[in-house]
């Protein structure tokens, strides 16, 4: 089979699951004289480039670094029970890409990237959210405060909406789910995250209490700022 045919194939992908699909594996020797790259070592060596500019502060730096210093993704997986690696299709060749970062007893968050095999080396590129960090400073017993400090964040994400090309980022301050920050972005036509709602509930009061999977529709809603 000629090269050219192979590598049209490459390009063509519209799913990829890990690690069957992503991972290095056994190579013909037709394969290794002609020096071409099968699609998964594409991808395996578009993830191993990402590596050095993935967040430092996630659970993987404490249970899954090998002696490289890089993040073993199969030591991940048996730590975690499940894949922490998932692609979503955008096109074919083009996939968003989901690790995750952290667990915790109410809250979870990932990190996403645009992944594109249509050239080679493959592209990859780690996406950033813009958000807002809320304080309040209540002077006398009615008159209170809010304070929006816009920061950036590429480990901020809850989860991913496929159906939509949503992300939902929802921290909850206790379990319950009765006060914490939501924030909706949307995808642009550059499949770049656009936050498009922002809602919050400070006070935990035992009330308005929402599941992780629902959106907080009683909590006030802020307009998004133009900075």
């Amino acid at each position: 089979m000629p090269a050219s045919y192979k590598q049209s194939i490459l390009f063509q992908r519209n799913k990829i699951d890990w690690p069957s699909d992503c991972e290095y594996s056994a190579r013909s020797k037709d394969l290794v004289a002609e020096k071409t790259k099968l699609p998964a070592e594409v991808c395996t060596d578009a993830i191993d480039s990402l590596q050095s500019g993935l967040p430092k502060d996630c659970e993987y730096n404490n249970v899954a670094l090998g002696e490289d210093g890089k993040i073993d993704l199969y030591r991940y997986r048996d730590f975690l029970g499940r894949a922490p690696i998932r692609f979503f299709s955008l096109g074919k060749g083009e996939f968003l890409g989901e690790l995750l970062c952290d667990t915790t007893a109410y809250n979870e968050n990932r990190i996403y990237f645009l992944y594109d095999e249509r050239t080679i080396p493959a592209k990859t590129k780690l996406l950033k959210f813009i958000a807002y960090e809320f304080s309040s400073n209540r002077n006398g017993e009615t008159s209170e405060k809010i304070r929006m400090k816009r920061l950036e964040s590429d480990h901020w994400i809850r989860y991913y909406k496929p159906e939509t090309k949503e992300w939902i980022a929802f921290f909850k301050f206790r379990g319950m789910g009765d006060c914490g920050t939501y924030f909706r972005y949307q995808s642009s036509e550059q499949n770049l995250p656009v936050l498009v709602e922002i809602r919050a509930k400070l006070e935990c009061a035992g009330t308005e209490a929402y599941s992780a999977d629902e959106v907080p529709i009683t909590w006030k809603q802020y307009e998004v700022p133009f900075d």
